[in-house]
């Protein structure tokens, strides 16, 4: 994920594990502490050295890293771009 927001919202669910439910306080590992998931801070820091899944915002490519990285990967035809709009139930 490349959002500060997400950074921040994760360390949450990662650290207040106690104030979850049962389903979450029982298991024997924290199901928020993901081993293939990190935080990206920027372009620089991003290592393109093979598969890889990037949720970046703003989702409507207008600046900023997704468009950073939409501008880097559109024109191989390996990629692919999906651009999720909001869903309303």
């Amino acid at each position: 994920y490349a959002s500060a927001l997400a950074a921040k919202c994760m360390n949450v669910y990662q650290n207040y594990i106690n104030m979850m439910n049962d389903a979450i306080r029982t298991r024997e590992q924290n199901p928020f502490d993901f081993q293939h998931i990190s935080y990206l801070k920027g372009i620089e820091h991003f290592v393109d050295a093979g598969p890889s899944v990037v949720m970046a915002s703003p989702g409507m490519l207008q600046s900023g890293l997704s468009r950073e990285l939409f501008e880097k990967w559109c024109e191989d035809s390996k990629n692919c771009v999906i651009i999720p709009g909001y869903c309303v139930e």
